[in-house]
């Protein structure tokens, strides 16, 4: 019998492929509606501007605003510019309220302004309360589409809302109970209202004992509410207790993607909007600041260097062993780093003593860590020098010596750089900075600095008093 084969398709690549090669329009626009809206949002990324135009004129207007609803904030607001006068209105008006709001956050406010007047009144009311608060925070991204319930509704007076209501809202499998003022009283999983029977009321089936977040909130802590509490939906509320919107699972899935993106460009020192899909000249002129920023970054090691001239003239074996004390302890610092970062993103170090412990726990390591390769480097550079004397090195000056001191330094430096590792981003928390801004380039320059600083000086003092 002849096995299928299940191969993976490339669903972008094709979208772009019918856009470009397709000539009916009627063709384009039902073969189009096979296809997910995250793939298309996929595939108009990897088109220039006539092909995304041509998107635009045979694509049906309400998969376009689900397609829009899949892209990022930045190349949303860029794509809606695109949009022909209309058009742009007609997505933001199909597209759920927070996503709409996403885009117009990224736009320039004269710009939002302008279009949001132009939205019909019953979603422009949603996205206006959704718009004026910040960035960043609960109110911001959640979605204010939801099935509200009463306690004394009996069950199939609900069950008919619930029907009702269900074509508007993004999601059903948990409903929420207010009183007539719209404060939350408490929370209702439509699995329990199917099993549920007349004459039972909601308030006889509802559950009190539930989560709530603020409007004000940081997302990244609501994130890790919805983890915490195992919730497909949070309530979102203002400080009076009344119910404002909800955030999903699948909004807080977006969240931690978009946060992930961000943090690992700048462990790589890349701009956080930098995009796999743009072209070469695009990708050149957004990475040329940061790279023209550590240039002159690393003219601090230069200068370094430069301090300890007569040391490297006089033992020239010194410079072999450079790049193995840099790289071990910007490795260290690195790791010592990333547990940090991570740790803070968790919520884990919310208090001094846990601060302290965590930073005297990687000075450990790093003390740890610094004996151990500090006793494996003085081998290795004492055997090195033994089979192979550089210049003084083997003659008035004993290769010993030389070895002791890169033991040494191994040992200071791996300490050092475990320690800042870790103080650095809790410093920078504390100051109300992303923690992840220290990462990659920026910590490197400095573990060099301290690592060169330490392994010159020792040079310095044992070695030249010989």
């Amino acid at each position: 019998m002849k096995r299928l084969s299940f191969l993976k398709r490339n669903r972008p690549k094709e979208i772009v492929q019918l856009i470009r090669n397709e000539k009916r329009k009627n063709a384009k626009t039902n073969k189009l509606q096979k296809y997910h809206p995250h793939d298309i949002s996929e595939a108009l990324l990897a088109m220039d501007e006539p092909e995304r135009q041509m998107l635009y004129t045979t694509i049906k207007h309400h998969l376009l605003a689900k397609t829009f609803e899949h892209l990022s904030e930045e190349k949303g607001a860029e794509f809606i510019d695109e949009l022909n006068e209309g058009l742009d209105i007609t997505v933001l008006n199909l597209m759920d309220s927070d996503d709409a709001v996403d885009i117009l956050q990224e736009l320039k406010y004269d710009d939002a302004m302008q279009r949001l007047e132009q939205m019909e009144p019953s979603k422009r009311d949603k996205v206006r309360t959704l718009y004026k608060y910040g960035k960043n925070t609960a109110g911001s991204e959640m979605n204010n589409t939801f099935i509200s319930l009463y306690s004394d509704m009996d069950i199939k007076d609900a069950m008919k809302h619930l029907i009702e209501s269900a074509a508007n809202v993004e999601l059903v499998d948990t409903l929420f109970v207010v009183d007539q003022s719209n404060v939350l009283q408490g929370i209702v999983e439509l699995q329990d209202m199917i099993l549920a029977k007349h004459p039972i009321t909601i308030g006889e089936i509802m559950d009190t004992q539930f989560y709530a977040v603020n409007v004000m909130d940081g997302i990244q802590e609501v994130v890790q509410s919805i983890k915490k509490y195992d919730t497909t939906a949070m309530p979102v509320i203002n400080d009076d207790g009344k119910i404002e919107g909800i955030i999903t699972i699948y909004d807080a899935m977006d969240i931690i993607e978009e946060e992930a993106h961000e943090d690992y460009a700048k462990l790589a020192g890349l701009p956080a909007e930098d995009d796999v899909y743009e072209n070469a000249k695009q990708s050149a002129w957004r990475r040329f600041p940061w790279l023209a920023l550590l240039l002159f970054l690393n003219i601090i090691v230069s200068t370094v260097l430069a301090s300890y001239e007569e040391t490297i003239a006089a033992i020239a074996a010194l410079v072999l062993f450079q790049p193995m004390i840099l790289d071990m302890a910007g490795n260290i610092g690195t790791q010592s780093l990333a547990v940090t970062v991570l740790r803070i993103s968790r919520e884990s170090l919310h208090s001094r003593v846990n601060k302290m412990k965590h930073m005297l726990s990687e000075l450990l390591i790093g003390i740890v860590n610094g004996i151990l390769l500090g006793g494996l480097a003085f081998l290795t550079a004492w055997a090195f020098l033994t089979f192979v004397p550089i210049g003084e090195v083997g003659s008035a000056m004993g290769a010993i010596d030389v070895a002791s001191v890169v033991g040494l330094s191994v040992f200071a430096a791996l300490s050092v750089s475990a320690f800042l590792g870790s103080s650095i981003p809790l410093l920078l928390s504390a100051m109300k900075i992303d923690p992840a801004v220290a990462s990659g380039p920026f910590i490197t320059t400095i573990n060099d600095v301290t690592a060169l600083i330490v392994y010159f000086s020792l040079a310095s003092i044992l070695l030249l008093s010989l």
